[in-house]
């Protein structure tokens, strides 16, 4: 089975294009390359808080997961799924819980599988701006495979004239289009 969100949520989660704007901190950056990346990643055993810290003080292997705006790379985590007989697992967006505010909702292969992956819609340029995974001991000591469906935006910085539409990216991972008057 594959991981399949480009024919189910395509239209979910549009991709921007080369010559679009996104606003960090005050300062503008144009971008210049999208490319997709679909990458998946064995997660061993359980993990307590503050769970296994996907960034680059992990493992590099995790850097495709995160953007650097000193690189000129932005990042956006589209969907997450869970492969076949995953254990139950709790994602956080830096400290905070990503699906909930209220409580920990944990998720397995049933709630975001391969075919029906669960959107997350997170930005980042910061490698502190990235996911956490708290896997719950599944008894049988498997691993549990994490598949990611993320664009890469390879940005440089815009020093003439504020665009009249842009993405602001905020520091909590969330971003909203502006159209300035």
């Amino acid at each position: 089975m594959s991981f399949q969100p480009y024919t189910i949520y395509d239209a979910r989660l549009p991709k921007l294009k080369p010559g679009f704007f996104f606003e960090i901190g005050g300062k503008f950056y144009q971008i210049m390359i999208v490319r997709n990346n679909r990458q998946n990643f064995a997660i061993p055993a359980a993990y307590a808080e503050p769970g296994l810290i996907l960034n680059t003080t992990t493992g590099a292997v995790y850097e495709a997961l995160h953007g650097n705006i000193d690189m000129g790379r932005i990042t956006q985590i589209q969907y997450v799924a869970l492969a076949a007989n995953a254990a139950l697992c709790l994602f956080r967006w830096g400290t905070e819980p990503l699906l909930s505010g209220v409580r920990n909702v944990y998720i397995d292969d049933t709630h975001a599988s391969l075919t029906h992956p669960l959107q997350v819609d997170r930005w980042s340029y910061d490698p502190e701006m990235r996911l956490a995974v708290i896997k719950v001991a599944d008894g049988v000591g498997e691993a549990t495979v994490l598949w990611f469906e993320v664009v890469e935006y390879t940005v440089t910085e815009w020093g003439k004239t504020p665009p009249k539409k842009y993405l602001k990216i905020l520091p909590n991972g969330q971003a909203v289009f502006v159209e300035a008057g």
